[in-house]
């Protein structure tokens, strides 16, 4: 009995090691995720006004999420895609946000930017 005990765990560990593999070497955000950090902003994004800070806070959990060039990238487009999708978000607003949160996430946010120039 201790025999399968130990065969399980070895396994599991075994498992475990590939998913954490797996994970870090995909990619680490996905549109689902920007989405979510960023729900809190379309009040702001249609109307303008002041950012509310739970929109400030999923600003700056987008940045931490998207800290490689690549995950950057990933994060422009899906905001693009959202910008593009979603009736009524202005530009200009879109634009002005990471300055209104003083966050830099060195992602524009714009209907119109080419998303493979980010670096």
């Amino acid at each position: 009995m201790r025999n399968i005990t130990t065969t399980t765990r070895k396994m599991l560990l075994l498992v475990i090691t590939i998913l954490l593999g797996i994970a870090y070497h995909g990619e680490a955000i996905a549109c689902p995720q920007v989405n979510m950090y960023l729900a809190q902003c379309l009040p702001y994004l249609k109307a303008g006004g002041n950012p509310s800070p739970m929109c400030c806070n999923g600003l700056n959990s987008l940045k931490a999420a998207a800290p490689e060039k690549a995950d950057r990238q990933v994060a422009c487009n899906c905001l693009k895609s959202v910008a593009n999708t979603i009736p009524g978000i202005n530009d200009d607003f879109a634009k002005q946000l990471p300055a209104k949160c003083g966050v830099n996430i060195g992602v524009p946010f714009s209907k119109t930017v080419d998303c493979n120039s980010i670096n």
